[in-house]
């Protein structure tokens, strides 16, 4: 047996058993996360703005890829954008759940809604958030190349398929943003937006997990990574608002420059004053009887 073909058997397990063990889970990950770089970098807020002091209580988040604790995962989330886009003092979430405790008004706020309006001493505005319809559709193609069978004396092995997995991941979800007055319940900045985009999980620096699927039923996503693809639709949805929430800011919390006082009008000069009338200010010369200026006696 020649060199040659003993080297190209032992390729050919490699290969083999390097495919055998492909099929067990489909892993991508990037080395460089690229779809997320520009997450929470906004134009910068208009000069002079006033920041709120903004509460942001859990989310609520619906859909098929939604879990129980992406409620909080989305609020935390959406705090954070709020920091960076430098609009809005925000208040911890913890320390929120301590402030509406210390008031009596732990009820006044639920998951994706203000229950009622209550004064919320500490806080300027509530933003309230819904995601509606999350959902990820996970989609795995296969390419590659077959080797055939590689005589080895008597022995014949069986080639090995070498195939690359291609996971291209669909996000989609509905984002409602609301950011309400406490007091009054009263609504003053919303937007609803569509999210949905397509990529490559490898691309994404995105973890998927499954057997030899070609569909989402067999296959998922990590928990970090539903946090990702939350992110990038929730910096969406920021970012779609940002103008309006400048307007909001501007009207009512932007208070308007100061109105200097109108300078005082100088004193009348009178050549050789030696006193000043206690009516006008006008200059009063020596030993004169009535003030010049306003007629008015001089004791």
């Amino acid at each position: 047996m020649s060199s040659r073909i003993l080297s190209r058997s032992l390729l050919a397990l490699a290969i083999s058993a390097t495919a055998f063990a492909s099929c067990a889970s489909v892993s991508e990950s990037a080395s460089a996360d690229t779809m997320t770089a520009n997450v929470g970098i906004y134009a910068p807020p208009p000069p002079g703005a006033t920041r709120p002091k903004v509460g942001v209580p859990p989310f609520s988040v619906t859909g098929k890829a939604a879990k129980r604790e992406m409620n909080a995962v989305a609020a935390d989330t959406m705090s954070t954008l709020m920091v960076q886009s430098q609009r809005f003092t925000v208040i911890e979430r913890a320390q929120l759940d301590v402030l509406l405790a210390e008031q009596n008004l732990s009820g006044i706020v639920k998951p994706g809604e203000l229950a009622a309006s209550g004064q919320v001493n500490g806080i300027d505005l509530m933003l309230i958030g819904r995601v509606t319809n999350f959902r990820t559709k996970i989609v795995n193609t296969k390419a590659g190349f077959g080797l055939g069978k590689i005589g080895l004396g008597n022995i014949g092995l069986g080639g090995g398929d070498y195939k690359k997995d291609e996971v291209t991941i669909t996000t989609e979800c509905g984002v409602d943003i609301r950011l309400v007055d406490p007091t009054s319940g009263a609504v003053a900045v919303a937007n609803f937006s569509e999210f949905k985009r397509e990529d490559k999980a490898s691309a994404m620096g995105i973890e998927v997990l499954g057997f030899n699927a070609t569909a989402d039923a067999d296959m998922r996503i990590a928990d970090d990574d539903h946090g990702k693809l939350m992110r990038l639709a929730l910096d969406e949805a920021l970012r779609k608002t940002l103008p309006a929430i400048d307007s909001y800011i501007a009207s009512t919390y932007t208070l308007p420059a100061a109105v200097a006082p109108a300078a005082a009008a100088p004193a009348t000069t009178t050549p050789g004053a030696t006193a000043f009338c206690s009516q006008c200010g006008a200059g009063i010369v020596a030993d004169a009887k009535f003030c010049g200026a306003c007629g008015t006696a001089i004791n």
